[in-house]
């Protein structure tokens, strides 16, 4: 006999996990369908949870409606699943140059800055903060391996790769399960999906890190630059990261490799040594907002994807829309319906 389930879903990264979550907190059966992968890009993920971004300090899209309430959701999550991932952040912003502070000075008078930021003359022990700094308000981290186990430990999974010939889109059914909706949350691999690859514009995004150790350097925040650097103990930090279009290689590469160190020896004043070099692949989107939305064709089946480096921060709210989208029929914004494509 079939296992009943209201929805299949097909990826466990942060977007999977976190929708199954909120798909349960409405008693909704939900089942993830997901392969353990060293190379997730979850798993490599930093976990930055920034909401001013780029190097012309914008505010990031919808972020008065992500941003105050995400540490409080994440803490109901870790209470949840028992486990602690999540904590609250300080974030410095070093402005590197002359043209960047007088980038800052043209909007520093602009309302939007004053629950996300301050600009302050600041030295900071081992680093170049001559231009002064920014303080990052409504930051944080996510260690998403921690997540990742807490959540393959506690909620309904299944560990292997989905196969979508096997899929029975009539009936409703894959392998022993019958379902009431499928959602795709895969990630860059949906460029391979039978279903959806014609009408996802999702752009594989590969990013290389860093794992440095450097003396002399205040740990009680995470420093954004041309690259951030991360503490994460015992005088390590991870640095981060290149962006690079449509490339799928799960290799480091030597150029990306000495594109972070140029960018990192702008920021630092301190000797340090490479100890780790790595990368991960993200999902992003033409016009680097999220694909979400129902299959043209097949009404049972969706689609929650193209987050790119923001799942920590936009997800918990995303979730909420999706939900309500798929269990309400309460409309998708226009800026993330995966039907502006066509």
């Amino acid at each position: 006999m079939a296992k009943e389930v209201d929805y299949l879903i097909v990826g466990g990264g942060v977007t999977g996990r976190l929708l199954q979550i909120e798909l349960m907190q409405r008693g909704l059966k939900a089942l993830v369908f997901d392969k353990l992968d060293k190379n997730h890009s979850t798993q490599v993920a930093a976990g930055l949870v920034n909401p001013v971004v780029g190097k012309f300090f914008t505010v990031g899209w919808r972020a008065e409606e992500f941003f105050p309430s995400l540490a409080q959701y994440y803490r109901a999550i870790e209470h949840k699943l028992n486990a602690s991932f999540f904590k609250e952040k300080p974030m410095k912003r070093i402005i590197a140059n002359a043209g960047e502070q007088n980038i800052w000075l043209s909007k520093a008078h602009l309302s939007k800055y004053v629950d996300f930021c301050s600009f302050k003359q600041e030295k900071i022990k081992g680093l170049n903060t001559d231009w002064g700094v920014l303080q990052i308000l409504q930051s944080g981290e996510m260690n998403t391996h921690s997540f990742l186990e807490a959540c393959n430990a506690n909620l309904p999974s299944i560990f292997e790769s989905f196969d979508a010939s096997q899929l029975d889109i009539e009936q409703k059914k894959y392998h022993m399960f019958s379902y009431r909706n499928i959602i795709f949350c895969e990630g860059y691999e949906s460029i391979n999906n039978p279903f959806f690859k014609d009408y996802l514009s999702v752009i594989p995004t590969k990013g290389e890190l860093l794992e440095i150790c450097a003396e002399g350097i205040p740990d009680d925040c995470i420093y954004l630059g041309a690259v951030f650097l991360q503490p994460k103990g015992k005088n390590r930090w991870t640095v981060g990261a290149t962006y690079e279009k449509n490339q799928t290689s799960l290799e480091p590469t030597d150029m990306m490799k000495s594109d972070l160190e140029t960018k990192l020896n702008k920021l630092i004043r301190v000797p340090y040594s490479i100890t780790k070099h790595y990368c991960g692949i993200r999902p992003a989107s033409i016009d680097r907002k999220p694909l979400m939305g129902k299959h043209p064709t097949i009404d049972s089946m969706y689609t929650m994807n193209g987050m790119g480096s923001k799942a920590i921060s936009m997800v918990p709210l995303l979730a909420q829309e999706m939900v309500n989208y798929m269990e309400h029929h309460i409309p998708l914004s226009e800026e993330i319906n995966l039907n502006r494509f066509f």
